[in-house]
């Protein structure tokens, strides 16, 4: 019984042996498998990227050497002016080195300048270009205020190409110069007394017909003075008087204001001392003048006029200046002599050669630019002025006052009569001015700009008021150039804005015809003109 137990079981443990075995066998199988296929896809893996990188870096370098050629091109010009700054200047500066006079004037300088064109549009005077001609402001005039360009009535003006030279001084080079030359409408104003010969050494250059002149032309000297620097400047330079500057791209509003238009000189020729380090702080600056008188680059009296600019700027933010000029550059009329000499260019007209009628103008500028307001700074300009024998009085006639004031080109006769000079007393000017600047954005900026000026006794010409309110927005694009649209308003106390010309030479409505002036006058007068306008300016 016990053998066929054994028998019986044999069967099965055979069958348990090789079920194991096969189970061995598939476990083993699965195994391999799954380590083939790991290694397959490592060797796939390293095969494709090894391919991707073989195709990327072709893709790169093709695509490189497009960069490179189109980059070649961008960079050709710029390369170019490299070259020229560096190479050709460096070759000019090598070659006037070999001259001590030459390589020293031209060492340390630098040339830039401006163009400035613009389109201005009276609309008191409906486009007609020959309203203002009765104002003595030419064919074009398109306002009876005065102005260093900027008042061509409908029509595009070239106001400026300006060409600057400077050389600064410095302690390494203690020697500086300075030229800005002119082209165009601004060159006319900016310079009037001294052009021409006369009676005494000179006389008015009334025509104002040339368009090339220089604003500027000095030398300077840092000067050692007890053991400090005094900065000498001869020759012609720009006025210390006044919030706005001769250039227009300087200014916050495109056109020039009514104060530095009529209240202030705008050039002087003669000497110029800076003695700031001498100050007790640095804080505070001092420049003192010595020079021919207002806007003359050739003397036409026998006078000078002293001037001084005393600034202090405690911060960045806060800056303030008193400037003053005082000489006998007035007008100088005497008792006895015939009115017909007033306006005229000899006895009694404001720069004529006489050594009579001192003249005292007071400029205080201040500016601060708000912390408390981010984007908004502030400015402020007063002057007030004075001429001895400036205003003339004539009783020995019938004719009335208001007769006489309405010849606008004698304001100063303020009691008409026989026409002889009876007595004479002083007359003064006033003018105060606001300013306020907004940058919207890093490119575009608001000017307000707000003006009140007093010349009720005829001492610059005008024998009225007059207040106007000007806003500019000025645009800069690529940092070069500027697009400034600007409306301004203004307004007198007299009719004197021309708007109908009569129809024949004797309709005149009433109004004294100046004197050398023929053909149709202006008939109606406002006392109030609206200008729009377009500066166009780009630096270089």
């Amino acid at each position: 019984m016990g053998k066929w137990k054994f028998y019986l079981i044999l069967p099965m443990l055979a069958v348990l042996a090789f079920g194991s075995v096969s189970f061995a066998q598939n476990i083993d199988k699965e195994a391999l498998k799954a380590e083939i296929r790991a290694e397959l896809k490592a060797e796939l893996k390293k095969e494709l990227l090894s391919e991707m990188k073989a195709e990327t870096k072709a893709e790169v370098q093709e695509a490189t050497l497009g960069l490179r050629d189109v980059m070649r091109t961008d960079f050709a010009d710029e390369i170019r002016a490299e070259i020229m700054q560096e190479d050709i200047a460096g070759a000019v500066e090598e070659a006037l080195a070999g001259s001590d006079i030459m390589g020293g004037l031209f060492k340390g300088a630098t040339v830039g300048g401006y163009i400035d064109a613009n389109f201005m549009y009276n609309l008191a005077l409906h486009g007609d270009t020959a309203q203002n001609a009765s104002n003595g402001l030419g064919n074009n005039g398109g306002s009876p205020l005065n102005f260093v360009g900027e008042n061509e009535n409908n029509t595009f003006v070239v106001e400026n190409f300006a060409m600057f030279m400077d050389k600064g001084t410095t302690d390494e080079s203690p020697i500086g110069w300075q030229a800005h030359l002119y082209f165009g409408e601004k060159a006319k104003n900016i310079t009037f007394l001294g052009d021409t010969s006369g009676a005494g050494g000179g006389s008015n250059d009334v025509s104002e017909a040339d368009n090339v002149t220089f604003a500027t032309a000095n030398v300077s000297w840092n000067a050692p003075v007890g053991g400090k620097n005094v900065n000498l400047t001869f020759g012609k330079f720009y006025t210390w008087i006044g919030y706005e500057l001769v250039e227009n791209v300087g200014n916050p509003n495109y056109s020039h204001g009514m104060l530095y238009n009529n209240w202030i000189p705008f050039t002087h020729t003669g000497l110029s001392a800076d003695v700031s380090e001498f100050m007790p702080s640095d804080t505070l600056g001092l420049t003192l003048y010595y020079i021919n008188g207002w806007d003359s680059y050739i003397d036409n009296n026998e006078s000078k006029s002293v001037g001084a600019y005393l600034t202090y700027s405690p911060n960045d933010d806060f800056f303030i200046s008193f400037g003053v000029i005082h000489g006998c550059e007035g007008w100088g009329y005497k008792r006895g002599e015939s009115t017909s000499s007033i306006g005229a260019s000899g006895t009694g007209n404001a720069g004529s050669n006489n050594n009579n009628g001192q003249t005292s103008l007071l400029d205080i500028v201040a500016t601060y630019s708000l912390p408390q307001v981010d984007r908004l700074s502030l400015g402020f300009n007063l002057d007030w002025g004075k001429a001895d024998d400036a205003k003339v009085h004539d009783s020995g006639g019938t004719a009335d006052e208001a007769t006489t004031r309405a010849n606008v080109h004698n304001p100063h006769v303020m009691i008409a009569g026989d026409g002889i000079i009876d007595s004479t007393s002083d007359a003064h000017w006033f003018g105060v001015a606001g300013f306020a600047m907004y940058d919207f954005t890093d490119n575009q900026m608001g000017a307000l700009r707000y003006e009140y000026a007093d010349d009720s006794d005829g001492a610059k010409g005008f024998g009225y008021n007059m207040w106007s309110l000007t806003y500019t927005h000025n645009i800069t694009v690529a940092d070069n150039l500027m697009i400034r649209p600007e409306v301004r308003y203004n307004h007198y106390s007299d009719p004197v804005v021309f708007t109908e010309r009569a129809a024949n030479a004797a309709d005149t409505g009433g109004i004294t015809n100046p004197a050398g002036q023929q053909g149709p006058k202006d008939k109606s007068r406002k006392d109030d003109e609206t200008i729009i306008g377009l500066g166009v300016e780009y630096v270089f």
